[in-house]
C-alpha cells in the first residue's frame, strides 16, 4: 500500500519504511538498500511506477550532492597558504593541509608564500652633486602576507616599479655620483632595500623585499668617456699611492734603524769627550796647587811633557837653527828603526 493511502496508520510512515516522526533520518546504508530494493525487484505493477519514478530522482540527487561535497574538497602544500573568499568576500586564511570548502559559496586561492620572486627595475636618476647616473636594480621579494598580496594590489610590477623608483630617488639623490660609481654601492644596496620595505608597508602590498642588487650604475652615454677618464685616473691614483706607501715600508726601517744607530755613535761620541774632559779638568784640579806653589817649575814641565807627547807621534821632525838659513831635518823613523836593528844584534 502507498505511504499515502487511507489506513496507513495516520501518516506515521514514511517512503523508506515502517519508521515513526520522531526516530530522526533514515541511515544512508538503508537508503540505498531501498534505492536498490526500488530498480532491482519491481514486478512491473502500476501501483509502483511512482516509487520508481522517485527512487531515480533520489538517486541522481544523491549522486550530485555527493560530487558537490566531493568539489569541494582542497590540498594546501607546505610552501602555500590558502585564502578563502566567502561569497568573493576575504574571509581567512588557512595553513597547509587538507581542508574543505561549500562549493559555489567559498573558494580557496592558494598563494606560494615560499618561492623567491625576482624583478628588475631600470632608472635615470640626479645625483646630490648635480649629476646624472643610469642604474639597473635586481630585487628578490617574497609574498608574506597573501590577502593583502592578493587585495590590495592591482598589479605587482607596477608596484614594485613605483617603490623601487621612489627609493632610487631617494637614495640616490643624497650620494655623490663618485661613491655610487666606485664605493658605496653596498651602503646604496641596504638603504635601498629598506626605502622599499617602508614603501610597500605604506602601500600595504603584503610583499617582503629580500635583496635588492645594484646590478650596473653607469652615467649616460653622452658623458660615459668622461666618466671612464675619471675612473682610469682614480685607478691610477689609487696605484700610486699604494706604490708609496709600498716603497714607505720598505725604506723607513732602514731609516729607523740608520737614525738609531747614528743615535748610539753620538751618545757613545758624547760620553767619550765628557769623560776625558772630566779627566782633563780633575788633573789640572791637581796640577793647580803645584802650579800655585812653583808656577815656573810647574810650566816648564807642563811644556816638556806636551812636546813630549807631541814628539812621540811625529816620525819626521824640522829643525830650525838661529843665524843660519838651512833647516835641520831628523828622520826619527829611520833612527829608530837603526836602533832597533842594533839591539836585535
Amino acid at each position: 500500500m502507498p505511504w499515502n493511502e487511507p489506513g496507513n496508520d495516520n501518516g506515521n510512515k514514511d517512503p523508506w519504511g515502517n519508521r515513526k516522526k520522531n526516530d530522526g533520518p533514515p541511515d544512508l546504508d538503508e537508503v540505498f538498500k531501498k534505492v536498490t530494493g526500488i530498480f532491482g525487484g519491481g514486478k512491473g505493477g502500476s501501483s509502483k511506477s511512482n516509487s520508481s519514478g522517485k527512487g531515480f530522482l533520489v538517486t541522481g540527487l544523491l549522486v550530485l550532492v555527493g560530487i558537490w561535497a566531493a568539489s569541494g574538497i582542497y590540498t594546501v602544500n607546505e610552501a602555500e597558504r590558502g585564502v578563502i573568499l566567502h561569497f568573493g568576500q576575504y574571509d581567512r586564511t588557512v595553513g597547509a593541509g587538507l581542508g574543505w570548502v561549500p562549493r559555489g559559496v567559498e573558494k580557496v586561492i592558494k598563494v606560494n608564500t615560499d618561492v623567491m620572486r625576482s624583478t628588475q627595475v631600470e632608472g635615470v636618476m640626479l645625483t646630490k652633486d648635480i649629476n646624472i647616473v643610469e642604474v639597473d636594480v635586481g630585487i628578490q621579494y617574497q609574498v608574506a602576507s597573501p590577502e593583502d598580496y592578493l587585495f590590495n594590489l592591482a598589479s605587482v610590477e607596477s608596484t614594485l616599479n613605483q617603490a623601487a623608483e621612489s627609493a632610487l630617488r631617494q637614495v640616490v639623490g643624497n650620494s655623490v655620483v663618485d661613491a655610487i660609481l666606485t664605493t658605496d654601492k653596498e651602503r646604496i644596496q641596504n638603504e635601498l632595500k629598506i626605502e622599499m620595505e617602508q614603501v610597500l608597508a605604506g602601500y600595504k602590498s603584503g610583499l617582503s623585499v629580500r635583496t635588492v642588487t645594484l646590478e650596473r650604475v653607469r652615467p649616460p652615454r653622452e658623458v660615459n668617456n668622461a666618466f671612464e677618464e675619471v675612473n682610469r685616473a682614480a685607478q691610477d691614483a689609487k696605484k700610486v699611492k699604494q706604490e708609496a706607501e709600498a716603497y714607505e715600508n720598505k725604506k723607513l726601517p732602514l731609516a729607523k734603524a740608520q737614525a738609531e744607530q747614528a743615535r748610539q755613535q753620538a751618545e757613545a761620541y758624547q760620553a767619550t769627550v765628557l769623560a776625558k774632559a772630566n779627566g782633563e779638568v780633575a788633573r789640572f784640579k791637581q796640577l793647580l796647587p803645584q802650579y800655585e806653589a812653583a808656577p815656573e817649575v810647574t810650566r816648564t814641565r807642563l811644556y816638556l811633557d806636551t812636546v813630549e807627547e807631541v814628539m812621540s807621534n811625529s816620525t819626521k821632525i824640522m829643525i830650525d837653527t838661529e843665524g843660519n838659513n838651512n833647516m835641520i831635518y831628523l828622520p826619527l823613523d829611520q833612527i829608530m828603526k837603526n836602533k832597533r836593528g842594533e839591539n836585535n844584534e
